[in-house]
């Protein structure tokens, strides 16, 4: 434990340091800060924003999913390329001398995690502030399952997503050829492309089956917990599927890590890493 605990905080320390860091703090919430200008100039004078209609509950919401997806998703490549750049700099052989690759991998997945989560807090801060300046908004109106369900998600979800790309990583023998092996990565992202249909329809039967498909639970359960009231059974059932597959996943990546991390010159096969994952050690 001790080891997992000083790579994680290595590679927090490289994290929070670095240029990228600070232009990525400062970048989101600057965006949201000049959309939530947009939306107070369609509705009226700016100045005169806080006497106008508040903001539904669901947008501020949605926009605060929006908010950890993003954070997860982007902390999560910053685990794909942090597992790239030491497999093509062969500095995991000197790595691997001291400590398991298992403590290698959760170190990177827990450093760069505790990075993004400090990340996300500076944005919905810098953004909420900036925001508030020309639009009626509360993080009051949440209601009490969307306060404690979100950082609940933005935790499984960045797991479930970092373990998905540091196997990703392991398979590729440098940024330039992820082939078939980088779109797996893409998969959880996916329920981003239908956020209207999601939104018009949070209750479809489609929409129901996705919740409870791993990949797509954190981004699905996130935007229904914005425009509708879900049965509470549902939420649990969903959060407890994904805990489970986030510790399943978890354990196969660290597998599959173990071997194709010293392994260069080419990309590994799904096969090569299915037959890696699910060895007994």
């Amino acid at each position: 434990m001790s080891k997992l605990l000083r790579v994680a905080q290595w590679h927090f320390r490289q994290t929070v340091t670095s240029k990228q860091f600070l232009v990525m703090a400062l970048f989101i919430p600057a965006i949201f800060a000049l959309a939530a200008l947009g939306i107070a100039w369609s509705r009226g004078d700016a100045a005169s924003a806080a006497t106008s209609e508040p903001l539904p509950a669901f947008a501020i919401a949605f926009f605060l999913a929006l908010l950890l997806f993003l954070g997860a998703f982007l902390s999560a490549i910053m685990a794909l390329y942090g597992v790239i750049r030491e497999k093509a700099n062969r500095v995991v052989e000197i790595v691997l001398s001291s400590v398991s690759a298992t403590d290698s991998l959760g170190g990177i997945i827990l450093g760069l995690g505790l990075a993004g989560l400090i990340q996300v807090i500076i944005w919905v801060a810098l953004a909420y502030t900036a925001a508030s300046r020309f639009l009626p908004i509360s993080l009051s109106v949440l209601s009490p399952v969307q306060a404690i369900c979100y950082p609940i998600l933005f935790v499984l979800g960045y797991l479930l997503i970092a373990s998905l790309y540091a196997t990703v990583g392991a398979m590729m023998k440098d940024i330039h050829s992820g082939g078939p092996a980088a779109m797996v990565g893409m998969i959880p992202y996916a329920p981003m492309l239908f956020v209207a249909a999601i939104i018009q329809h949070p209750e479809a039967t489609w929409v129901q089956v996705a919740t409870f498909f791993p990949p797509f639970t954190p981004a699905v359960l996130m935007m229904r917990l914005a425009v509708s009231a879900l049965p509470w059974w549902e939420v649990a059932l969903a959060i407890v599927t994904l805990a489970a597959s986030v510790f399943l996943l978890m354990r196969f990546s660290a597998r599959v890590f173990e071997t194709a991390i010293l392994m260069y010159g080419k990309n590994m096969s799904f096969r090569e890493v299915w037959r890696w994952g699910i060895r007994r050690r």
